[in-house]
């Protein structure tokens, strides 16, 4: 299939103020149906990309839109690829093919190679690119999927099988068979979509395959607990073990519960002594007081008779106390009190303390401490640290010319950056990697900006040879060098001082 498209198209991309587009050319004796032209452009379709054909010398020019989109190429070289993303994107390009009847499209017709598969970064739709001319009528559109997909596993996407559900092993089984086809890939991808999520107490479980599963949604008639739970079983003894690591001695011993707890253990609350001594000093000044005022002749001036008096200086009394106590007996100046009600000399009971359980087993314990020994020598790199404190940096041992002397703090070359002046702040961007992407969308890029004219994934800049490289990525307002637009995913050296410009954000590139 490749051999054909490199035989009669010819690839290339164009950027400007309306967008950037891969454009594919391909000689004027082709003939271009018109009507899937315009029903693509009347019924537009999120999974195949915009076309626009213009006609130019003796070459068909279809211009594609892509701005805004990251090549699958692009997006596979920075992305693990775990289930849910391989069954987003290949449900969308299988979902695609099929529907491409209701399209009157031709299903042959669509290209299928990654580096001309369209992806939107931020929910992982794909798009592709269909060709409307009459493609070689050979090409049989089960094989070239099949082809396809085994490429994608095993050379351009790193797979992720983290979940221990085998489900790249189940897409291989379909992909072996002779049967294989469009319809039934998508149905395998429907059944990976739904399965339960993976769950570390089934670890040892062998993962259902897609008959099994299809056979298990088809019965309803739910079996008893205790059937499932005997038949499940796993026949394992329970005293061996699987690695040759004794078992920790099992502790007989309960934790106590809070209600054990306090019931060895006796809270009391009453007030602060202090404070009690002070009231009781206060009122003894109180009660005197009132006995040298009935003594003396200060009350002799009012006229009254002794009686009269006394009732007033024990009322008075009486209110001073009450305020006084009402003070004094507040919640603040209560305190709490613990004690143990557990005896001074506790006998030792054997019921209640647990004594350690020794291995005696020494073959057990000798394999044990033989292997962690081993494994210990394997893993020990042959480092030594001269100074912890002082340096991070390590100094390596060789094994021979052990008495020359290794330089330390040996520092790589800076690395180059793009520095701008916001506000009179200056703000360098340091460019850390060999691949350095410059973008909104922070899972996909090195460096995030918070500018929203610069796309989600815009532009990228490449190392290489000691040389410097900046290539736009489809974004939607531009990427220029020295003020001149650069068309998208396209390669442009750049050299120090060059002025960068992302959307309307200007940089300058600096080499140390």
């Amino acid at each position: 299939m490749n051999n054909f498209y490199s035989e009669k198209l010819e690839f290339d991309y164009e950027s400007s103020a309306s967008g950037n587009f891969l454009v594919i050319s391909i000689d004027a004796s082709e003939k271009i149906h018109e009507y899937q032209v315009g029903i693509l452009a009347n019924n537009p379709n999120k999974n195949i990309l915009p076309l626009d054909v213009r006609q130019k010398d003796d070459k068909h020019n279809l211009y594609y839109n892509i701005t805004s989109k990251l090549s699958l190429a692009q997006y596979l070289k920075r992305n693990k690829i775990d289930k849910n993303t391989f069954v987003s994107i290949f449900s969308g390009i299988t979902k695609t093919i099929l529907s491409s009847k209701d399209y009157l499209f031709s299903e042959k017709s669509f290209l299928l190679m990654d580096e001309y598969m369209y992806i939107n970064p931020n929910n992982l739709e794909i798009a592709l690119v269909y060709l409307p001319f009459n493609v070689n009528t050979q090409l049989n559109i089960n094989d070239v999927l099949k082809e396809f997909t085994k490429n994608f596993i095993i050379n351009s996407a790193d797979m992720d099988e983290s979940n221990n559900d085998n489900f790249i092993q189940k897409v291989i089984n379909l992909l072996k068979l002779d049967t294989f086809t469009v319809l039934e890939f998508e149905k395998l991808l429907k059944e990976l979509k739904v399965q339960q999520p993976y769950n570390k107490n089934t670890i040892n479980k062998p993962a259902p395959t897609a008959s099994e599963q299809f056979k298990n949604k088809s019965n309803n008639t739910p079996k008893p607990q205790s059937d499932c739970f005997e038949k499940n079983k796993p026949d394992i003894p329970p005293s061996k073990n699987n690695f040759n690591i004794p078992k920790p001695p099992k502790k007989t011993q309960k934790p106590k519960s809070s209600v054990e707890k306090s019931r060895n253990t006796e809270t009391k609350m009453k007030y602060n002594s202090n404070v009690i001594v002070l009231g009781f000093v206060l009122q003894l000044i109180i009660v005197t007081g009132s006995v040298i005022l009935l003594t003396s002749d200060a009350l002799d001036s009012l006229g009254n008779d002794m009686g009269t008096n006394i009732v007033g200086i024990v009322i008075l009394a009486g209110a001073i106390s009450l305020l006084l106590w009402k003070n004094i007996l507040n919640k603040k100046n209560i305190i709490e009190t613990v004690s143990s009600k557990e005896p001074a000399h506790p006998k030792p009971s054997n019921s209640n303390i647990s004594k350690p359980q020794v291995n005696t087993n020494k073959k057990e314990i000798l394999s044990f401490s033989q292997n962690k020994h081993h494994q210990e020598q394997n893993i020990q790199p042959n480092v030594f640290n001269t100074n912890s404190k002082a340096s991070d940096e390590t100094t390596l041992l060789s094994q021979e010319g052990q008495d020359e002397t290794t330089l330390l703090n040996s520092q790589d070359p800076s690395p180059p950056y793009l520095q701008a002046n916001k506000d009179g702040v200056l703000e360098e961007i340091k460019i850390t990697k060999p691949e350095f992407i410059i973008g909104r969308l922070k899972d996909q890029v090195d460096y995030v900006t918070q500018n929203k004219a610069i796309g989600k994934v815009h532009a990228e800049i490449i190392t290489k040879n000691g040389q410097y490289f900046l290539k736009d990525l489809n974004s939607k307002n531009g990427t220029f060098i020295n003020d001149k637009r650069l068309n998208s995913n396209v390669e442009y050296e750049i050299k120090d001082n060059d002025i960068i410009v992302f959307a309307n954000s200007k940089y300058i590139f600096k080499i140390p």
